[in-house]
């Protein structure tokens, strides 16, 4: 027995992260956004096969600016599955939206696509559907984009955790949705130490993203640069920049 304490998990930021930061603060480049932060975004657009990508201080923030600019409203409902970080209710709930809970699958952990049909009602508006670890449900992804068609629904990815996973028709998860949901906290597949970004194909949603992100100016300044600077320079980023290239 030990009385040593075993953390969950840990980012891996290194020698290169470090460096990299130095030598942007000695440069005096900007905290806020600018030219490494737009590359962190071409990034993960091109990696993802998105056309828009965005990037937002958390995972939580993209999923409230997700939901504001696919249309959501108060009073809305929103189907989510009920095996989820709070993260995913809170986002719909802080502009007065409604979460309706649908169990998972125990196997996938992802929605159970026939309980989400039967949990549709005259208020539903959106899907949220969370891709648990990269899982995706049983009954695929192509079943809730029939489902969201026929009840005129929107349907909007929680891809926090599945940055670099796709599903069986080779697109990543995050693109089925009118707009995905990135997190880059401690615990996702690369972290920035805090972060977020969306994906979207949607020349309108992406327009109104950058609106609401800050402030409705043309400019945006909401993720620091030295977290992009982390992210740029980090080992665990660079099977992304080779992929993408």
């Amino acid at each position: 027995m030990t009385d040593e304490f075993i953390i969950q998990m840990r980012p891996w930021f290194g020698e290169e992260e470090k460096r990299a930061i130095c030598e942007y603060m000695d440069e005096g480049g900007f905290i806020t956004e600018f030219k490494r932060t737009e590359r962190f975004e071409q990034m993960i657009a091109e990696y993802t096969g998105a056309k828009y990508c965005i990037v937002v201080n958390n995972g939580t923030v993209s999923l409230t600016l997700a939901a504001m600019a696919s249309g959501i409203q108060a009073g809305d409902e929103v189907l989510i599955p009920n095996f989820t970080m709070i993260a995913t209710p809170n986002s719909v709930k802080m502009f007065g939206a409604v979460p309706v809970f649908v169990d998972v699958e125990p196997d996938t952990l992802c929605m159970d696509f026939e309980l989400a049909r039967k949990a549709i009602t005259r208020k539903t508006k959106a899907i949220m559907l969370v891709a648990a670890n990269g899982r995706y449900p049983k009954a695929g992804i192509a079943a809730f984009e029939a489902l969201a068609a026929e009840y005129g629904l929107l349907l909007v990815e929680d891809a926090a955790q599945s940055l670099g996973s796709r599903y069986p028709d080779g697109r990543h998860i995050g693109r089925a949705g009118i707009v995905g949901s990135f997190s880059f906290s401690a615990p996702k597949i690369i972290s920035t130490g805090q972060g977020g970004a969306l994906i979207t194909d949607d020349d309108g949603i992406a327009f109104k993203l950058r609106r609401l992100k800050d402030f409705g100016r043309t400019g945006a300044e909401t993720i620091s640069m030295i977290r992009s600077v982390i992210t740029l320079s980090s080992p665990s980023f660079k099977p992304v920049l080779v992929s993408s290239r």
